[in-house]
């Protein structure tokens, strides 16, 4: 693109014709038609073509290029860009009307409006070029065919060689039907009116745009709408003088008609400068998310890149069944063509919605970021308050397991001081007694049998004490062994099934072994039931256990021991479920990893 403008410019100084009636003639001023060039031609102070004027020329497209380029390649997908660098290019092509060549001087006549219609998109669309609304779509169709179709009637009917003027033309219009100045002036006056009729509706429009605007949308448009006001009414003027209004011919006006041609790229430009400092203004959001939850400086920091100062961030309360802002106040969703709402949702739930101007939707992509900027740092407060949460539960846990862990060694003590060592005190005693009676072989007898006696049952009730620690048929059989020996002791008959296809861990097969014996006794001892099921399977790569009885129900984590199953499976980065309806009965499901991440 840089290098087509490159060589449209050197065509274009190549084509000039410095000859005295080539620089003097009014059919090849630059930029008029052909009514308004020898209108102005009439006052004596006509502006000669000369080097001056084809550098402001050949700059004037530049402005129109560089810019389109800068933007094209800084944000490539905006059509601001393409359509300025385009622009410029039809500019620059319409120079050729200076050339003697009949050809190029026609072309260049014809191509004389052409950039007008590629522009306007960018001004309706600001900042992305993009049209939304079907009038700026028609009034873009009417710019071309304006550009295109009137532009060429103009010069159907017209050849300058027989138009009167101080300095008589010369050139060939290759277009020309026949000569009928009445014709001519009647189609020129139009044009210059329709033409008149769009700049004074672009103005308005412009202007409008700005002062309806929200903060965020006037500190990005007011470039814009600064540089098309200025080049609207200086356009208008050099306009007027199709109709030859008083003091329209001066030729000073004639030589301010390459001002708006470059105004109005460099404010375009300016304004998508501003556009994406806004863009960049989301990334100090995005730094504030990780030093402070959501709250007024994350809100401030999208405030300002939105330039919306009534922006606002509504949390969905799933409870109260609506959007509550700040003040905790329940709000609907705005249904006004003033304001807007864009629900965000998590997963098909809606999280939030942010408010804001409508004329926001204009800008789209920045809209996107501040979006994706706003889901991100609620993701991140509903992380932080997960792990919160799961801290405060590993505390909970940590306290549970110690208070049972010393609960559990007081139940111990106190099985051992009053079973295990009650009886060995008691057979001791009777072993002092059988030596003081080695006379009396009865009693001598009698003592040593009670001795015996007491002894095995200490033994015995050692035995179920350290089986209760750890049972010795879950280190040597596995898990389904050692679930059977529990069923085989339980009070209420217990119904066993094993499917595992690979043996667990041994602290898994530990945690599992007792999760089950805790279901086991507490379906004994609370849910009524008469019959217990037990279930252990695999699946993908855990252990799953599932004990069931036909009890009352009604069983709740924290009652019954369920707590420390639950701490037991969490321990070990598994899950632990209890379905337990009233009258219903009761389904545990605990699911452990076969190999904890901790264990080789």
């Amino acid at each position: 693109m840089a290098a087509l403008a490159a060589l449209l410019s050197i065509g274009v100084v190549l084509a000039v014709d410095w000859s005295e009636a080539a620089v003097h003639d009014p059919a090849r001023t630059l930029l008029l038609g052909p009514r308004e060039a020898f209108a102005a031609a009439q006052h004596p102070a006509w502006p000669v073509f000369g080097p001056g004027e084809l550098a402001l020329y050949l700059l004037a497209g530049a402005a129109f290029v560089v810019p389109g380029l800068w933007i094209w390649i800084s944000g490539r997908y905006d059509l601001a860009g393409p359509l300025l660098a385009v622009a410029g290019l039809t500019w620059l092509a319409a120079g050729v009307r200076r050339s003697s060549d009949p050809l190029l001087f026609t072309g260049g006549a014809l191509l004389t409006n052409f950039y007008l219609p590629v522009v306007i998109p960018v001004l309706l669309g600001f900042p992305s070029g993009r049209l939304h609304a079907s009038w700026e779509r028609w009034c873009v169709r009417g710019c071309w065919v304006l550009a295109v179709f009137g532009v060429a009637a103009e010069w159907m009917f017209f050849d300058p060689r027989q138009a009167p003027a101080p300095y008589p033309s010369t050139s060939v219009n290759l277009f020309l039907i026949r000569h009928d100045p009445v014709i001519a002036d009647r189609i020129q006056l139009t044009v210059g009116s329709l033409a008149f009729l769009i700049g004074v509706v672009l103005v308005v429009v412009c202007i409008r745009r700005w002062h309806t605007g929200t903060v965020a949308y006037r500190a990005g448009f007011w470039p814009v709408m600064v540089g098309t006001t200025i080049a609207g009414v200086i356009v208008l003027w050099i306009l007027a003088t199709a109709l030859r209004f008083p003091g329209s011919q001066q030729s000073w006006t004639l030589n301010l008609r390459y001002v708006p041609i470059v105004l109005l790229p460099m404010a375009i430009a300016y304004g998508q400068v501003r556009y994406r400092m806004a863009r960049a203004a989301v990334s100090d959001a995005m730094v504030e998310i990780g030093a402070t939850p959501i709250g007024a400086g994350f809100l401030e920091a999208l405030r300002r890149a939105l330039r919306d100062p009534t922006l606002a961030l509504w949390r969905f309360d799933p409870v109260r069944g609506g959007y509550v802002d700040d003040d905790g106040v329940v709000r609907e969703l705005p249904r006004d063509s003033r304001r807007v709402a864009t629900v965000l949702e998590r997963e098909g739930v809606p999280v939030a919605a942010l408010i804001y101007d409508e004329l926001l939707r204009t800008e789209p992509e920045l809209l996107a970021a501040v979006r994706g900027a706003t889901e991100l740092a609620l993701d991140h407060e509903q992380l932080r308050n997960d792990l919160q949460e799961q801290l405060a539960e590993v505390r909970r846990s940590r306290e549970r397991i110690v208070t049972a862990g010393d609960r559990e060694r007081r139940r111990i003590e106190r099985d051992l001081h009053d079973g295990v060592q009650q009886r060995l005190v008691a057979a001791a005693i009777m072993l002092r007694r059988a030596q003081r009676a080695m006379a009396d072989p009865n009693t001598h007898s009698d003592l040593l049998t009670r001795s015996a006696s007491e002894v095995d049952t200490a033994l015995a009730e050692l035995r179920e004490l350290a089986r209760g620690v750890y049972p010795p048929v879950l280190a040597e059989r596995g898990l389904p062994a050692a679930v059977t020996a529990l069923a085989e002791r339980s009070p209420i008959p217990v119904e066993t099934d094993s499917a595992l296809t690979t043996r667990p861990s041994p602290g898994v097969e530990l945690a599992a072994y007792f999760i089950i014996a805790e279901a086991i006794t507490n379906a004994a001892k609370h849910s009524g039931g008469t019959h217990v099921a037990v279930r252990l399977e695999t699946r993908d790569e855990t252990l799953r256990v599932v004990v069931a009885d036909d009890g009352l129900g009604g069983a709740q984590v924290g009652r019954g021991g369920l707590s420390g199953l639950c701490d037991r499976a969490a321990a070990l980065g598994g899950d632990l479920t209890i379905d337990s309806p009233h009258g219903g009965g009761t389904v545990l499901v605990a699911t452990l990893p076969l190999r904890p991440k901790d264990t080789p």
